[in-house]
């Protein structure tokens, strides 16, 4: 998908605001009301839209860096990745001991 991602802010009477991200007006709408646990079909048309500018880039959680496209749902940058991923392998590998009452 080549199309580029905004942010909009989805306001409804009933159902308050929320900002979504998506690729245009309908769509998110559509999202907002999945937010909303709400028949899309329904509040479409009581629903305001209102464009907020193009979607921010994610940021990773480890080192706080931006990555990635716009509106990536990503949450680590790879570098982070590569680097969890060795620690994780790194880790030896202990047998736990069953705390349960019966095999004590």
């Amino acid at each position: 998908m080549n199309a580029k991602i905004f942010r909009f802010e989805v306001e409804h009477p009933d159902y308050g605001t929320v900002i979504v991200e998506s690729i245009g007006e309908d769509s998110a709408t559509m999202t907002a009301a999945k937010r909303w646990d709400a028949d899309w079909a329904k509040i479409a048309g009581w629903c305001r839209v209102r464009k907020l500018g193009t979607a921010r880039k994610p940021r990773c959680r480890r080192c706080h860096r931006e990555f990635g496209e716009a509106g990536s749902p990503a949450a680590y940058c790879p570098e982070c990745e590569r680097a969890m991923e060795w620690e994780r392998r790194r880790r030896p590998q202990f047998k736990r001991e069953d705390r349960r009452a019966k095999e004590r």
